[in-house]
């Protein structure tokens, strides 16, 4: 029997870009993403806390909590590290 998770994860948006800017992002411990929605796009960084989660469970959705809303979210793309079996960046589309 598949049990439904609710997980909710912290975003914020990111105003800069580039390698350099993610990886010290990453080296903070925050996640860089990508929402995805219908011809634009938005970039984000995310609390790594709950993301296992999320992407463990079958359907890989979960509610991301941004400027004070709730919205759901599936993880359309995810990339990680061969090494250290983290997540390096995350793309997201709108449920």
């Amino acid at each position: 029997m598949s049990e439904v998770i609710n997980v909710s994860i912290e975003a914020a948006l990111r105003t800069g870009t580039g390698k350099s800017y993610t990886r010290k992002l990453r080296k903070a411990g925050k996640i860089p993403a990508v929402l995805l929605e219908s011809g634009k796009s938005t970039i984000l960084e995310l609390d790594p806390k709950l993301l296992p989660k999320a992407w463990k469970s079958g359907d890989r959705k979960f509610n991301m909590i941004l400027d004070g809303k709730t919205v759901a979210v599936k993880i359309q793309e995810l990339q990680i590290d061969p090494v250290r079996r983290s997540a390096l960046h995350v793309d997201l589309v709108k449920v």
